[in-house]
């Protein structure tokens, strides 16, 4: 324990001495979007692969996870009906500065999982002519449905001004992508 303790202080020590800017809030200046990949609905029975998106506006951090039924956007008409589940999540925090290119992020939000029936012999299209997207009807079974509080943290590494990475993991999730800074382009 004592060695963590000394090896933290050092390196709080170095970044001062290096004037490296710690805790400065003007680097959160910053306008961005992003995307990511993860596992949502981590620890429960729910767990599989989500896609979301993020978003930055001066330092207030919001993102969401979403991991459709499974069934959903099956290209087959079938007269059959699946027993699916699916799950979503947003939750929203701070980017702390520790450096003007690493910045921790606490986050607290919202998660819910439910079962539902896809209905495989519906169809419905959206999108436009060119890049159309079939899918079939989810029907949510009400009394399946869950609701979490989510809270956990993250961190975002910000190597170029118009570039992140961001890299969260809360109690139900965790997950990781890439956002760009409108501000720098």
């Amino acid at each position: 324990m004592k060695r963590i303790a000394l090896f933290v202080a050092l390196v709080f020590a170095a970044g001062v001495s290096a004037s490296a800017q710690m805790f400065d809030f003007s680097s959160n200046n910053r306008l961005e979007f992003g995307i990511h990949v993860g596992q949502s609905a981590a620890t429960t029975q729910y767990a599989r692969l989500g896609v979301g998106a993020c978003l930055n506006v001066w330092g207030f951090y919001v993102d969401f996870l979403e991991a459709s039924p499974q069934h959903r956007y099956d290209n087959k008409i079938k007269d059959v009906q699946y027993e699916d589940d699916m799950s979503w999540g947003i939750n929203a925090g701070y980017q702390i500065p520790l450096f003007t290119w690493l910045k921790l992020m606490p986050v607290a939000g919202y998660f819910q999982t439910n079962e539902g029936i896809t209905d495989a012999s519906t169809v419905n299209i959206s999108g436009d002519r060119d890049y159309p997207s079939l899918f079939h009807d989810y029907d949510v079974k009400p009394e399946t449905r869950k609701h979490y509080f989510n809270y956990g943290g993250g961190i975002s590494l910000q190597p170029f001004p118009f570039l992140s990475f961001n890299f969260v993991y809360t109690r139900y999730s965790f997950y990781g992508g890439i956002s760009f800074n409108f501000l720098a382009l």
